[in-house]
């Protein structure tokens, strides 16, 4: 059997692409031959896939064309070849299964952002219909395609992508914790409040972010010190931090590859996203039993109130999210019971349970 995943890029560690790497072990366990067609790659990512490729030349010019010919390219590949089961993960039209990773529009609404190169392409993916199946990281995604495109509900299928607890675990917690904040040159009687993302501070709203820093500065008196982790321009808080009196407080790094020490440096992590499809990086803090405040603009605040983890909160009010943080800080009990409810929750959502979810969506997909 034969399966072929459409993605323009597999170059870098993207969620839509460490999807991808999933769905590539999951098809394997069904016993499929998989190939891969993109326009970019990285021979690394490959291979953990076990795939062969197929390489689409790259339309020259930036803009909406660009995705545009990447579809026509694909259904020719389609059309001059057999397979048994076809997913496009959003960057090309599919009569079989249609993976999405972004409300586009949803981002536009929500983030105030000018319309993207890539809205009438996912409007034109999303509303033609011919898929099978449209499989979307939360309900979120999919009551945002059902009102939006009237995606019929019989189509739409919600699946949670699954943590690492080999890697992100609270195994070792207290030695992590000690290299971590050995590296980050934090004291260990400092208390660390973070927001852990890859980039896109807009989005993620590191500018709430640093509002709740200025709450809880001015109205705890621990020493709590900050740390926001993402890609992004920083220099346009430089006046926010300044009114909080934050400087000495917070700091900025990029992403790193030890992702799982950072999260034992904190004592709370807060992730007050204006929208998150998903959010797998809060589920990673969550199996690394740190506790959590999430929006419920967050896909995976679905599984927390699913399964009552503390803390979703509707909505951007400074003090229900500064009161909220400032009980989980102050009292030793509340944040053990976030900590433990936290862990619990990652397992019911390790790699392994959601490979078996998987399998099964897949196995009642198979008959074409």
């Amino acid at each position: 059997m034969k399966a072929v995943i459409a993605i323009r890029q597999i170059q870098r560690y993207t969620g839509a692409v460490r999807n991808v790497i999933e769905h590539c072990q999951y098809l394997k366990a069904l016993g499929y031959d998989i190939t891969i067609i993109a326009e970019r790659y990285n021979r690394k990512i490959l291979d953990e896939c076990g795939a062969d490729f197929v390489r689409i030349m790259r339309w020259p010019i930036k803009g909406a064309y660009r995705r545009t010919w990447f579809d026509t390219r694909v259904q020719r590949w389609l059309r001059a070849n057999s397979f048994d089961l076809f997913f496009s993960h959003g960057d090309s039209h599919s009569n079989d299964i249609l993976v999405m990773h972004n409300c586009v529009r949803l981002h536009e609404e929500k983030c105030g952002t000018p319309e993207l190169d890539v809205a009438a392409f996912h409007d034109s993916v999303i509303s033609d219909g011919d898929y099978r199946v449209l499989i979307t990281n939360s309900k979120l995604m999919a009551d945002d395609f059902h009102r939006r495109y009237s995606v019929p509900e019989e189509k739409l299928r919600v699946f949670y992508q699954g943590v690492d607890t080999s890697l992100f675990s609270t195994s070792g917690k207290e030695e992590l914790r000690r290299i971590a904040r050995r590296e980050l040159q934090i004291p260990e009687t400092s208390t660390v409040v973070g927001l852990i993302t890859s980039g896109d501070f807009t989005k993620r709203n590191v500018h709430f972010f640093l509002e709740i820093a200025g709450f809880l500065a001015a109205n705890t008196s621990l020493p709590i010190e900050f740390l926001v982790v993402g890609k992004s321009d920083r220099t346009r808080f430089a006046e926010q931090i300044s009114a909080h009196d934050l400087q000495s407080r917070i700091r900025f790094i990029d992403p790193v590859p030890n992702v799982h020490e950072l999260f034992h440096a904190l004592d709370l992590h807060i992730f007050p996203a204006l929208l998150e499809e998903y959010g797998r990086v809060v589920l990673e803090g969550l199996a690394c039993g740190v506790p959590t405040i999430a929006s419920d603009n967050v896909g995976v605040a679905e599984l927390m109130r699913d399964n009552s983890v503390p803390e979703v909160i509707s909505g951007y009010n400074l003090e229900d999210w500064g009161k909220t943080a400032q009980n989980i800080l102050t009292d030793p009990g509340a944040g053990r019971r976030a900590s433990q409810a936290a862990a619990c929750l990652a397992q019911t959502y390790s790699m392994v349970n959601q490979k078996h979810a998987m399998q099964d969506l897949l196995s009642s997909l198979i008959t074409r």
